[in-house]
């Protein structure tokens, strides 16, 4: 009698893994001054929106007031086009560099980005598309009929009805004019750089670049889309602490909200953050009603009794946190793997305040030699030697503390199981 077999399959529908990179600098962040401006949200949503509300009142540089008028939008599509365009480039980002690369885009070019033409390149009509950075008359009218069709007349009319080569002038002399102090504060470029360091090392190390993204975003759920094969990840200070998500061709645009400098300073997962969490009664309540499956705003306000800008804003915090996402599916859900709070708090004080020798201050590195006791009290190998190998504190004895390897980091949720991403504000 014959056996039964198994169907035989070769499973190759697996989705590729994304390309990802990160783009950051002065340059980007000069580019969300514009995008701002152009009053797409309220000042005050902004973690800098006095700044921008004092600039506003004490009067922007001509060239700029001239361009955020001619081509605001309810949206600011074209600004956000010409943004992807920027972040997708080759690195360096930095001001000077991104104002050398629009002066050298052609009219045409510039005028089509900011269209959002990417997103067309590939339409049946594409060629008669690209003639309407020529200003040719036949074509800016089959983009304006696209862009109804899409819902998008307003998002493109500023673009249509400005003269290529007056587009590029305006655009070029707005930038040159944004007052530096808008985008480039004390320190800024280097609290930028460090931040992309850490996420392009995180990369490196992460198998789930979703979970990357939904980390950065603080709640973002991302899956793959169709036709999309890489993401560009923009931390951005000017930005804070909105995420921004763009298309630009092949590849989604992340912009989300840059880390401080303390924040810098504090464990990848956001220590800080998670205890102040938790640190509050409500919160809590609202993780314990989650912890029963997804709920919406409403859902949550009226079981607890809150008020949904109560509700709403402590969202924010577990957001913030890490502890809460937003399913694709709608209304909010815990994250699937909560942190471990007590391997993080050891963390932090394993590598914070254990980096020096307790009895001659030498420095101690995570990839050198150190002894501890069962207490972690922490000695360099000369003093230890001294001490006998018994800590002078508690009578423990001192063992060889294990080394951390330069790349490795903890593998709790980043990197591994948890799902993709989506939008974030």
């Amino acid at each position: 009698m014959a056996r039964t077999q198994a169907p035989q399959v070769i499973d190759r529908s697996t989705a590729r893994r994304l390309d990802a990179g990160v783009s950051y600098g002065t340059g980007l962040e000069a580019m969300l001054c514009l995008l701002i401006l152009n009053g797409g949200g309220p000042f005050d949503s902004f973690d800098r929106g006095q700044e921008f509300a004092r600039a506003v009142k004490r009067g922007l540089p001509p060239a700029v007031s001239r361009a955020v008028n001619r081509m605001r939008t309810p949206l600011g599509d074209p600004w956000s086009s010409l943004l992807a365009r920027m972040a997708a480039e080759e690195a360096p980002h930095d001001v000077e560099v991104v104002l050398d690369r629009l002066e050298n885009m052609t009219p045409a070019d510039l005028k089509l980005t900011m269209l959002g033409f990417d997103r067309l390149a590939l339409h049946e009509n594409a060629d008669l598309y690209r003639r309407s950075a020529a200003d040719d008359g036949r074509a800016m009218a089959a983009f304006r009929r696209l862009a109804i069709e899409e819902g998008r007349e307003a998002e493109v009319e500023p673009v249509l009805r400005t003269q290529a080569t007056d587009l590029r002038d305006l655009v070029t002399d707005a930038f040159r004019a944004l007052p530096a102090d808008l985008f480039g504060g004390a320190g800024s470029g280097e609290l930028l750089e460090r931040d992309a360091q850490d996420v392009a090392r995180l990369l490196a190390d992460s198998r789930n670049i979703e979970a990357v993204i939904e980390r950065l975003t603080r709640g973002l759920m991302y899956k793959p889309e169709p036709g999309i094969t890489g993401v560009v990840l923009v931390p951005s200070l000017v930005q804070r602490p909105w995420t921004l998500v763009l298309d630009h061709g092949r590849r989604k645009v992340f912009v989300y909200p840059g880390r401080l400098d303390a924040e810098l300073s504090a464990p990848d997962l956001g220590l800080i953050a998670i205890y102040r969490a938790l640190g509050d009664g409500t919160r809590l309540r609202i993780l314990r009603r989650l912890a029963t499956g997804q709920a919406s705003v409403s859902q949550i306000s009226e079981q607890l009794g809150l008020a949904k800008s109560t509700v709403h804003e402590h969202l924010l915090s577990l957001r913030e946190a890490g502890l809460v996402r937003l399913p694709q599916s709608g209304g909010f859900e815990l994250v699937p793997e909560l942190p471990d709070l007590n391997w993080m708090l050891k963390e932090f004080l394993g590598l914070e305040m254990r980096s020096q020798c307790e009895t001659c201050g030498a420095q101690l590195e995570p990839q050198g030699v150190a002894y501890i006791c069962s207490y972690e009290c922490t000695f360099c190998q000369s003093c230890a030697d001294e001490h006998d190998h018994v800590c002078p504190n508690c009578a423990g004895e001192l063992v060889q503390r294990p080394r951390r390897l330069k790349q490795s980091r903890p593998r709790h949720g980043l990197g591994h199981r948890s799902p993709a991403a989506r939008r974030s504000g």
